[in-house]
């Protein structure tokens, strides 16, 4: 039987800058057990960090069958 095993999870943080230019960031190595909620918490992070508002948090986990 195949199971799938977490891997790793990452984030892409985008925003605009006043100047309307859309900029990504990317976040590797995330906790696995980490929460929406925590995500969410980070976006704002970012904004607060960047001066920027977040326009969208995108996840992405990795994971494999073993």
């Amino acid at each position: 039987m195949n199971h799938e095993m977490w891997e790793k999870t990452s984030i892409v943080v985008q925003s605009t800058k006043e100047d309307g230019t859309e900029r990504k960031r990317n976040f590797n190595n995330i906790a696995q057990e980490t929460t929406d909620e925590q995500l969410v918490n980070f976006g704002k992070l970012v904004a607060q960090l960047t001066g920027e508002d977040t326009d969208q948090l995108l996840v992405k986990v990795t994971t494999a069958m073993n």
